[in-house]
């Protein structure tokens, strides 16, 4: 079962930071060089300074960018800039966001999630990750002790019980209400009801969760509790480093959207057009579909042009001109008969699959260990931008995994592909802070 509980949050004092929305940082993996610079002139408690501060030529074992995040996290507790809130809760977290023209308004539980081993009950990861990525959540969080962000879970409930209770908690007063510095609304509500909390205990108790973001984290959490637990004889379980900070989503919820994670391929030898029509043909029906610009709008019409509401793989395919390429796979148990007959026919299906194996392996002939030459984003504008500019011969537009599609691989006991699932909005940094003490 999933086990979550509420805890004693710490939040920002704007007494002390002034503007909140100077404070809040995006997840690290939408920060660019650029931005991080940016949010570090921003305000001195910017929560990135935590979350991925800044490396430097001299950094050393006892001077480095975790020990510097650990002394700011001391500092500002200190200081009341960061302050405990006095209450135990589980947080209603709200995100308003503009995507497409449409606004959506997300909201999730925030609470404390009981540590498990992944793939023995109800806590379900979702992709393969990186060894450096965690490598690098594990420095942070022994340095601080804290989770500064939280994983992302997905659950899916099919009577709304906890996405009614959520929009009738949302009629209340939030305790917290600010626009972030890129213009999203955010809101939260603390839930301190005795009788509200155990309601929502025991609701997600039979819920599967789906770690939809934040798998590098939780396995870093996984490794840091065993550490402590083994540094701990009279462990009992309930100490603060068995449980982790999640935001939990519900997947009937209008205000989250699973983002497709598109491809830059930088070939060795160029991109060669003949050669992939003629190659791609195998397996795949290919049309050429002509556009009216030749702009970043082109990546528009290439999304509408490969949607489908079926379990269909399909693909845009654009190098240069004013033109792109759609591909349709023809037999979708191409992959399980021939290729992975060891792996369920959920997880041949999955379009990162497909693209892997009989395009960026067969075709362009990059084996799984040079993936140093495709690299993966949420923007199809960026995507289109590297070709352009030189730094990707082609880019190949996505559709989205479906829910169905993530519920069927890991209830297989299988992973998808690393990055082949994004979900928007993510949560932001230092809005809640959970430390483990």
């Amino acid at each position: 079962m999933a086990n979550i509980k509420p805890f004693r949050g710490y939040r920002y004092n704007k007494e002390k930071t002034g503007d909140i929305s100077t404070v809040i940082a995006p997840t690290q993996y939408n920060i660019s060089d650029e931005e991080k610079a940016k949010l570090y002139e921003m305000n001195e408690y910017n929560a990135v300074k935590i979350f991925d501060g800044v490396e430097f030529d001299n950094d050393s074992e006892t001077e480095n960018k975790y020990t510097r995040a650990a002394a700011y996290l001391r500092d500002w507790i200190a200081k009341d800039v960061l302050v405990k809130d006095e209450e135990e809760s589980i947080y209603l977290y709200e995100e308003t966001i503009e995507l497409h023209g449409v606004s959506y308004q997300n909201m999730t539980f925030v609470a404390l999630l009981e540590l498990e081993e992944l793939g023995s009950g109800n806590i379900r990861t979702c992709e393969e990750i990186r060894e450096m990525s965690k490598k690098d959540r594990y420095e942070l969080l022994a340095a601080t002790n804290a989770d500064m962000s939280m994983i992302t879970c997905l659950y899916v409930e099919r009577d709304k019980r906890l996405l009614n209770l959520m929009n009738a908690l949302s009629q209340n007063e939030p305790d917290m209400d600010f626009d972030t510095y890129d213009g999203m609304h955010q809101r939260l509500w603390k839930i301190t009801d005795k009788d509200i909390i155990a309601e929502i205990v025991e609701d997600f108790k039979d819920l599967p969760l789906y770690i939809t973001d934040g798998q590098t984290r939780y396995e870093t959490c996984m490794q840091y509790r065993n550490y402590m637990r083994a540094n701990n004889p009279m462990n009992t379980g309930k100490e603060a480093y068995n449980y982790t900070m999640v935001s939990l989503i519900n997947s009937n919820s209008d205000g989250v959207e699973i983002m497709p994670v598109h491809r830059k391929v930088k070939l060795p030898r160029g991109f060669s057009e003949e050669f992939f029509i003629a190659a791609v043909q195998d397996h795949f029906k290919i049309e050429k579909i002509i556009v009216d610009s030749q702009d970043d709008s082109l990546t528009e019409t290439m999304k509408k042009q490969i949607e489908t509401k079926r379990l269909e793989t399909k693909f845009g395919v654009y190098h240069d001109g004013d033109y792109f390429y759609r591909l349709t796979l023809v037999d979708p148990d191409y992959i399980k008969k021939e290729l992975l007959p060891e792996m369920s026919k959920a997880y041949c299906g999955l379009d990162s699959v497909v693209l892997r194996k009989l395009i960026i392996n067969d075709i362009f002939g990059i084996r799984d260990d040079y993936e140093d030459l495709v690299s993966t984003s949420i923007s199809s504008t960026e995507c289109y931008k590297a070709v352009k500019d030189g730094t990707a011969d082609v880019m190949i537009i996505l559709n989205p995994v479906k829910v169905e599609q993530i519920e069927s691989v890991t209830a297989a006991g299988e992973k998808m592909p690393f990055r082949s699932i994004s979900i928007y909005p993510k949560p932001s940094v230092g809005v809640i802070i959970n430390i483990k003490e």
